[in-house]
């Protein structure tokens, strides 16, 4: 199961690379809305216009999905239950 899993993910995989700013990374930690340790992540999912943020850090997909509203925020199990399953 969980090899179908990642197969089905890595079929409609859209690879983006991006590069953060030092600026980007010192404007966020200012503002203080994201804990510092997770603001790459953030940051990095922002830069590459992810579609939706897997995490289960639930504290961060918390604050993401009530105050960015940027993308669609999910535990690893909510997002297989609503596209994989």
């Amino acid at each position: 199961m969980g090899s179908e899993i990642i197969g089905r993910i890595w079929q409609k995989l859209k690879v983006r690379y991006v590069q953060i700013e030092d600026s980007n990374l010192a404007r966020m930690e200012a503002l203080g809305v994201i804990p510092r340790e997770d603001l790459g992540i953030y940051l990095t999912a922002k830069e590459g216009q992810s579609q939706c943020f897997i995490s289960a850090n639930h504290k961060l997909i918390k604050i993401l999905a009530q105050q960015t509203g940027e993308f669609e925020c999910l535990t690893p199990t909510a997002f297989v239950s609503k596209y994989l399953i």
